[in-house]
């Protein structure tokens, strides 16, 4: 009997060399065959999503914006222009104040030459903004300043020619017609800052009812006014006041009424509901805002001689550097210094009349000139025999001086009859939107 020997089963040691490459290929025959797995699903989601994209970009397939996400959806982009402002600084040139913001010298000289027919930015004031305006590779593409209220001056780069062009333009500004009213307490100045306005509204009404009002001595706490004026908007922002249309004033109790109204050569002027002129030939007061600290007299203690003389004009107490504006329309026969009087002006007026201004500290006007009413001939000062800043005021009739303060001057021209038609209408269509009712109306004969 043959007996059949087998080898015997070899143990293996769990720590022997052979017994971890047997577990080695078992556990990697068992995630070869994961991994394969996994790499069929992938490669099926890889071909679906590279067959969509096709799809999408065959022609007749209009794709969805919606279902492509790229990063630039995630990345801001960047401005593709950067402003820089700039305020002129005292004394500081173009040249220097554009330097100063990047700019070479040779493209600033392009800026002021190419300017030059336009405007003369040698005359840039201090204080006045300006805007620089760069692309985003940090190149020169325009320059803006304001020349004045209306204007502002733009210096541009033509791409198309590869020059620069300088070109004025107007401000695109919105005009609103508003009401505004206020009871005064205090002052005209602050009663109109308290409701919000600026003080520029106060000197216009002192234009229009100057004649008639001394807006520092005759104003009292509950005097009235209400007006009717333009305000410019720029975008969105107030920028500045327009026209007065149609103003009330209520001063001592007394209403006075005034409605802008064109000539038939497009001068504006004021005149009440019956077609008087408000303005009339002399302003009350050649300051528009000042305190009287002595008034016309024929024996007067001089503050400096200490011994009885006249003072035969009114004082008016007022800062070094305020205007002095002429009363009346004329011609100028003096402007010079003049001993005591300090630097003085003196104007001829049809009339008769003649007005002085004394002690001023600067004279802006020269003999023999002619000078409109309102105009500035002058500042005040303290020039000649005088204990501080003041101006002080006189006027002639006929040679003999006379009190300025009871003057009755007489009234500019009204409106002329051919067209007093036209003033009614359109007297009434703003006194409708300023709801001032009792006045009166009475035609000029």
């Amino acid at each position: 009997m043959t007996t059949s020997l087998s080898r015997p089963p070899v143990l293996e040691e769990p720590g022997s060399i052979r017994g971890r490459r047997t577990r080695f290929l078992k556990f990697f025959s068992r995630d070869l065959c994961t991994a394969c797995t996994f790499a069929a699903v992938f490669f099926l989601l890889f071909a679906g999503a590279a067959y969509l994209v096709l799809k999408h970009r065959l022609p007749g397939h209009r794709a969805n914006p919606k279902a492509l996400i790229t990063l630039h959806s995630f990345v801001p982009p960047l401005p593709e222009f950067r402003d820089v402002v700039g305020i002129f600084e005292p004394h500081q040139t173009i040249t220097r104040a554009l330097a100063k913001q990047g700019l070479s010298i040779a493209m600033v000289n392009q800026i002021i030459d190419s300017a030059r027919q336009v405007y003369n930015l040698a005359k840039v004031k201090a204080g006045q903004q300006y805007w620089v305006c760069f692309n985003r590779n940090g190149d020169f593409r325009n320059f803006r300043y304001p020349v004045d209220e209306e204007r502002y001056l733009t210096v541009y780069h033509d791409g198309a020619q590869d020059r620069l062009v300088a070109v004025m333009k107007n401000f695109s500004y919105e005009t609103r017609v508003e009401p505004v009213s206020a009871v005064i307490e205090g002052s005209l100045f602050a009663s109109i800052l308290h409701i919000g306005e600026k003080d520029q509204l106060a000197l216009d009404l002192a234009d229009i009812f100057g004649s008639d009002i001394d807006f520092y001595t005759d104003i009292q706490n509950g005097d009235s006014f209400k007006v009717l004026v333009e305000k410019k908007y720029l975008n969105g922002q107030f920028a500045k006041y327009g026209a007065i249309l149609a103003a009330a004033f209520t001063n001592k109790q007394k209403l006075l009424t005034g409605f802008r109204f064109e000539d038939e050569n497009g001068k504006p002027a004021y005149y009440g509901p019956d077609g008087k002129s408000l303005k009339k030939s002399f302003l009350k007061s050649p300051l528009k805002f000042a305190r009287i600290t002595s008034r016309f007299s024929l024996a007067r203690v001089h503050p400096i001689l200490k011994v009885l003389r006249p003072h035969l004009g009114v004082d008016y107490a007022a800062q070094v550097g305020t205007p002095v504006q002429a009363v009346g329309s004329g011609v100028v026969t003096g402007a010079g210094y003049s001993g005591g009087n300090g630097n003085m002006v003196r104007i001829r007026h049809e009339g008769g009349f003649d007005t002085m201004y004394l002690h001023l500290s600067r004279i802006a006007v020269r003999s023999g000139a002619r000078v409109s009413q309102g105009q500035v001939i002058g500042y005040v000062g303290s020039s000649g025999l005088s204990t501080g800043p003041h101006l002080d005021f006189r006027v002639l009739r006929h040679g003999k001086p006379v009190d300025p303060l009871k003057v009755i001057f007489p009234p500019g021209p009204p409106v002329p009859s051919n067209r007093f038609d036209d003033f009614a209408a359109l007297r009434e269509k703003l006194n409708g939107q300023l709801r001032i009712t009792n006045y009166e109306v009475r035609r000029i004969p």
